[in-house]
């Protein structure tokens, strides 16, 4: 998994969402996707979680999995996955991962 601190694209892409920047937001987004798309795809999925981006989100955990990223064991206690947690896929991502519902 990528070691990414608090002043990477995932982190300024969820601050800028949130004071409600979408073009920051996405320009942050773009380039940890440029950089780091093989190994810190739980952290994209994060990001697309956290701005209610279902679709993308679970597209992003899919290739997470697919990299077998450590930081999917998380996923639970993680509160960026709120915003997914009632999509009826949440569960079912869940159960792939052999990790209780």
């Amino acid at each position: 998994m990528a070691h990414l601190s608090a002043n990477t694209p995932p982190a300024g892409a969820v601050a800028e969402h949130t004071l409600g920047d979408a073009a920051a937001s996405q320009a942050a987004l773009d380039e940890i996707i440029a950089k780091h798309s093989r190994d810190a795809a739980a952290q994209i999925a994060e990001v697309y979680a956290w701005r209610n981006e279902k679709d993308k989100a679970f597209e992003w955990l899919d290739r997470a999995f697919n990299n077998r990223e450590g930081g999917l064991t998380l996923i639970k206690n993680d509160v960026f996955y709120k915003n997914i947690h009632n999509d009826p896929r949440y569960p079912a991502f869940l159960r792939k991962m052999n990790l209780p519902t």
